[in-house]
Formats: structure tokens, C-alpha cells, sequence
């Protein structure tokens, strides 16, 4: 279904020649409004950022430092980073976490993110998918040797198909046939489209251009190698985009997949605090409609980890869907430019080519 109400803008650069009509979930044009600080605030996601960015800041402190942080394009990638790297939807939020949803945390954040929200470096964290900028990355394990072949682009659909059975498997019993205790066991805790095989992809940043992949990475393993490569549609692109937590739950009101007898049930408890229904995005519907679903970092900032009201008595959560990272729900990307090879800096987030 392609709505009538549709924003098409074209983008004709060097990788292909291709429109991607990006609209929200009730078909209208999509207005990308830029982030503010208590969007930052809202979310834990959003606080750990602040946080990070307040602790690199408190290190260069010096006696004639303004009273609010600068925040330059390093500090801003570093932040997310970290942000990224203590995501963890499976059990309670870790120590920082949880103090930061106290009063006086907020209140000593509060100047932290007013300073994030209005730097320049980040007004691109707001910004919709950039078609003629994606890059897919593979992490190596170091005794592996570096891939040869081509990333599988073929087959997403079909894969999308069966995560409705996936996430909707109900909560198992132990194989002694006793009901086991829901709030022990763990389970497919994620509500990101992820497929096997599957595809996903963000933009890149800086010059010469990093892949925001390699670093915006939740609950790193540490990787140190990494191949990224640039893909491109074949064709016209339906874009859905998640600017706001509102358009995650908008998506779950239209598309909607109870998951309440699943694992989740357990995770998303001890992750968020909250226990009752709970739902999420059903995949498959939505690809009937978007090839493509693109949560930007101020989407992601902004709505990872909480739980989010549906309905009086429903709930849902993003998780497992890093920032500015597209999912693809169709079979129309290309790779568009040979493979790249990348090297991680030892105890650092920085990347570089190898």
C-alpha cells in the first residue's frame, strides 16, 4: 500500500538514481523536528549519553571552562558509543543507569543536554535515511580470517515472514513439564525486525567517512575487525521512519503483536520495572506496506528501553535497533562499491582503515 498523502524526494548521486518516499505510519510526509533536551532526559538511552558526555567534559575541566560543555563532533560520537555500548534489555538496568532516573541527576543533567541538543555536530541525529550513504558492517572475530564473499541481500523478505512465529512463541516449559518461573528466564528480548538472513545499515560520518556501524554498536563484544560495505537500491524506496517514540508506538497501534506470554515478558519487566501486557510492531505486516525502517539516533536516544504506553493496559519497548540504523524488509539493495576493511584501536572507540 503505498498512501496517497506521500513526500517523494529524489536522490540522484554518483551510487544509483532512486526516490525513497519517507513517510509516517498514518501515510503522512514525515517532518523531521529536531531534537531538544528533554527528549535526551526522557529516555535512558538519552541519560547515559549525558552522562558520558558530562564525565568527558568534567576531564577537560579547567578553571576558565564555561559552565556548560562545548560539545564538539568526537565528544558527541564517543557519548553515543558508550550510550549504545551499556544497552542491555534482558536484566536490570546497570548502577549508572538507575541513578540517573533519580531528581538530582536530572536536574545536574539537564544544562548537559540542552548543550547537546543545540551543538551543530548533532543536528544530523535528527535527520531522515540518507539513500546514497549506507553501509553494511561484519565484525571479525580475530581468528577468523577476513571475509571474501558479498553480504547476503537476498531472501530478507521471506525471512521478515517468520518472525511473527519467532516473537510469538509462548513461554516455554521446563522439560520436566513444570511451568517454569517467568521472571527467571530469558528469552528473544528484541523487537528490532532482526531475521536471518537479514540486513541492516546506517551512514557514515566525518572524512575520510566512518561507517556509524562499526562504533554504534549495543553491548559490544569488542570487536577489532570489521568489513564494511556500501549498498544501494535497485529501486524506489517506502521509507518508514522513527523520529519519535510516538512513531514507535504508532507503529505498534497500526501493526500490532502481543507478546505478553512470551519471554519477553520477563525481560522487558526487569529492564523497564514494568509488568502487564505487551506488544510490539508484527514484521511481517509491516513489510506489506515498507520495504524499508529507519530509526534515527534522536529516535533512538529518545525511546530505546522504555516502556512505552499503547493502550490503558499495553505497553511496548524498542530494543535491540542500534541508532540511524535502517532494517531492510525487501529484496532491493546492491553492493555498490568494493568492501573495506577496518582495524579498532585497542581500549578505544576509534576506528580505522587497514
Amino acid at each position: 500500500m503505498r498512501p496517497a498523502a506521500a513526500t517523494s524526494r529524489m536522490f540522484s548521486g554518483w551510487l544509483t538514481q532512486a526516490s525513497v518516499i519517507q513517510l509516517n505510519v498514518a501515510g503522512h510526509g514525515v517532518m523531521m523536528t529536531a531534537m531538544d533536551a528533554a527528549d535526551l532526559l526522557r529516555g535512558p538511552r538519552g541519560r547515559r549519553l549525558c552522562y558520558e558526555v558530562l564525565q568527558t567534559w568534567a576531564g577537560r575541566s579547567t578553571p576558565s571552562m564555561p559552565s556548560r560543555p562545548d560539545v564538539d563532533t568526537r565528544m558527541a560520537f564517543e557519548a553515543v558509543t558508550e550510550a549504545c555500548n551499556w544497552a542491555m534489555y534482558w536484566q536490570p538496568p546497570d548502577r549508572v543507569d538507575a541513578d540517573l532516573r533519580s531528581s538530582e541527576w536530572l536536574s545536574q543533567l539537564q544544562d548537559i543536554a540542552e548543550a547537546i541538543a543545540s551543538s551543530p555536530v548533532t543536528n544530523w541525529w535528527s535527520s531522515p535515511l540518507d539513500l546514497n550513504d549506507q553501509h553494511l558492517v561484519r565484525f571479525l572475530d580475530e581468528d577468523v580470517p577476513e571475509p571474501e564473499h558479498e553480504p547476503t541481500l537476498t531472501g530478507l523478505r521471506a525471512a521478515v515472514d517468520t518472525l511473527d512465529l519467532e516473537h510469538s512463541r509462548e513461554f516455554p516449559d521446563d522439560p520436566a513439564g513444570v511451568r517454569l518461573d517467568w521472571t527467571t528466564v530469558s528469552g528473544v528480548w528484541w523487537s528490532a525486525p532482526i531475521a536471518h538472513p537479514g540486513v541492516f545499515t546506517a551512514r557514515s560520518i566525518g572524512q575520510p567517512p566512518l561507517p556509524v556501524g562499526l562504533a554504534f554498536v549495543e553491548d559490544s563484544f569488542g570487536w577489532t575487525a570489521a568489513t564494511s560495505w556500501q549498498v544501494s537500491p535497485t529501486r524506489d524506496v517506502r521509507v518508514l521512519e522513527l523520529g519519535t517514540s510516538e512513531h514507535w508506538v504508532d507503529v505498534v497501534r497500526r501493526y500490532p503483536l502481543e507478546v505478553t506470554v512470551t519471554t519477553k515478558r520477563g525481560d522487558w519487566w526487569r529492564t523497564t520495572g514494568r509488568d502487564g501486557r505487551w506488544a510490539m510492531p508484527a514484521w511481517p505486516l509491516v513489510a506489506k506496506d515498507w520495504d524499508a525502517v529507519h530509526l534515527s539516533v534522536a529516535g533512538y536516544l529518545a525511546t530505546a528501553g522504555r516502556a512505552l504506553p499503547v493502550d490503558e493496559a499495553t505497553a511496548t519497548v524498542l530494543a535491540g535497533w542500534p541508532p540511524d540504523a535502517t532494517f531492510w524488509l525487501a529484496d532491493l539493495l546492491r553492493v555498490a562499491a568494493p568492501p573495506t576493511a577496518w582495524r579498532r584501536q585497542r581500549n578505544t572507540n576509534m576506528w580505522t582503515r587497514s
